[in-house]
């Protein structure tokens, strides 16, 4: 669910936050991040690029999502106007999967995290 740009953001401490809908948990069959859930994050071509540890988890309706939250997640120009147009589109997919049309008032999964391994 990340970009190669996004994976070098997170290792630089740029990007401090992400989303992701929780339909896509559903889908997956994944269970929701919690507080002190380690990742690795792993480049495009699949090498490890970092360890993050998750320090807060919400659910949030993506009508929702803070400014400040679009500010963490460190892309384009921290926006949530453009946090919302990215999001829209890379959220859009999960919906269709089940036959919907996005929804503003979808669940979206906010993670903030630190980065514990570079």
């Amino acid at each position: 669910r990340s970009s190669a740009a996004s994976d070098v953001y997170k290792r630089q401490g740029i990007k401090t936050a992400t989303a992701s809908t929780k339909l896509a948990y559903e889908l997956d069959g994944e269970n929701l991040p919690e507080v002190g859930t380690y990742s690795v994050i792993l480049f495009d071509n699949e090498e490890a690029a970092c360890i993050i540890r998750d320090t807060k988890v919400s659910v949030v309706p993506f009508n929702q999502v803070s400014a400040d939250h679009a500010f963490k997640e460190g892309e384009d120009n921290r926006s949530l106007k453009k946090w919302r147009e990215v999001h829209r589109r890379a959220f859009t997919p999960d919906y269709k999967a089940v036959g919907l049309d996005f929804d503003e008032k979808g669940d979206c999964v906010l993670e903030e995290f630190e980065v514990v391994y570079r």
